[in-house]
């Protein structure tokens, strides 16, 4: 590694991508525009997410707020609400946060060089790099997880991926073969390149245009490369939902910070062990609401439903909870919890397993 880092720019290496990037790129709306709000925009909604699933998500967020001030005066709710079913919901909040910050302390212009994007709230290494490369030229590399794949195979760089240490190697990697005069294109280029060629599971070695200067090709390495430490297994958390009904209304609350799903929608909510709940501490909870059955729960079926996330697993049970009278007033209010109709519950930004139930559920 020491050598390719100490020796030629490798000049081969970005002809080549440049070469196969307009022959096959796919045409996608945050490509065609050097508006860095709508860079930015595209950026946030595709980290950790698929182009296909996040082309959607981009052209609503484009569309309801074409500029950074209209997303910045948007309401966080109504903002998580568009972003709903998009997960790791962090990414929503910090970009209503950047879009104020924009909005407020740079009059509405984002700043013009890669240093200064650094100084927004929100904004790590790979986003400031792609703003100032794709909106204004400067020669500033990417590192996402494509672009990682291609050096690593290419190159035969065996420092893991997932240490925080090794991006400084592959940041000196990239940033020596990005050309001077095309530093957008070369940007686009390897990250499609490592999207659709140099795929995870079945690059398209046979038809590579590095195939002839690719280490990992020549050695047999190319499942090997890159390499990554395995994450930790997932915990499993257990979820019984009190789903508390009265007349026509819901009883919901919003989770609080420092947990999944912060600023999200759901019901009142027991967490536990295992994944048996004791009808008698559902009774307690109630009784501690001040709410009174209309239907022994015995007779209302639960619901199971599971939920997935990259760090944790939901079991959830939902407990169907019809009361005789609304809870006090007092008491709903200390547990944050708010009755809300059909039309306002639609409107509340909501976890998809939420969404979900309350989609296959009768109300």
């Amino acid at each position: 590694m020491s050598s390719i880092l100490s020796t030629s720019s490798h000049p081969w290496f970005a002809q080549r991508l440049l070469d196969w990037y307009p022959r096959h790129r796919r045409d996608l709306p945050w490509r065609n525009t050097r508006d860095p709000y709508a860079i930015w925009l595209s950026e946030v909604i595709l980290q950790q997410t698929r182009v296909k699933q996040g082309l959607p998500y981009y052209l609503d967020f484009i569309t309801s707020y074409p500029t950074v001030q209209e997303l910045a005066a948007a309401p966080q709710d109504e903002v998580l609400r568009h972003w709903q079913g998009l997960g790791y919901y962090s990414r929503a909040r910090n970009m209503h946060h950047t879009a104020q910050q924009v909005a407020g302390e740079y009059n509405g212009q984002f700043p013009g060089s890669y240093v200064e994007l650094l100084k927004l709230r929100g904004v790590g290494q790979y986003t400031a790099a792609a703003i100032a490369s794709f909106a204004y030229d400067e020669q500033v590399a990417v590192l996402d997880g494509n672009v990682f794949r291609v050096l690593a195979r290419v190159f035969g760089v065996t420092q893991d991926i997932a240490a925080p240490a090794s991006r400084k190697i592959f940041q000196q990697l990239a940033d020596k073969l990005i050309p001077a005069d095309q530093p957008a294109e070369f940007n686009q280029a390897i990250m499609e390149f490592g999207a659709i060629q140099c795929t995870p599971a079945k690059p398209d070695c046979l038809f590579c245009p590095l195939q002839t200067e690719c280490y990992a090709f020549q050695h047999g390495l190319v499942q090997e490369l890159p390499v990554k430490s395995k994450a930790k297994a997932a915990r499993t958390r257990y979820f019984h939902y009190l789903v508390l009904r009265h007349n026509d209304t819901l009883y919901m609350k919003k989770r609080g910070p420092k947990d999944i799903w912060e600023g999200l929608y759901d019901f009142a909510l027991q967490e536990t062990d295992s994944a048996e709940l004791p009808a008698a501490s559902i009774v307690d909870a109630i009784e501690g609401l001040g709410g009174r059955l209309a239907i022994n729960l015995a007779e209302e079926p639960t619901t199971a439903m599971r939920h997935i996330l990259s760090h944790q697993k939901v079991e959830a049970r939902f407990h169907p909870v019809w009361l005789s009278e609304p809870l006090v007033p007092e008491a709903a209010v200390a547990a944050g919890l708010v009755a809300y109709n059909a039309l306002d519950i639609e409107r509340l930004p909501k976890p998809v397993i939420i969404t979900n139930y309350i989609s296959n559920t009768r109300f």
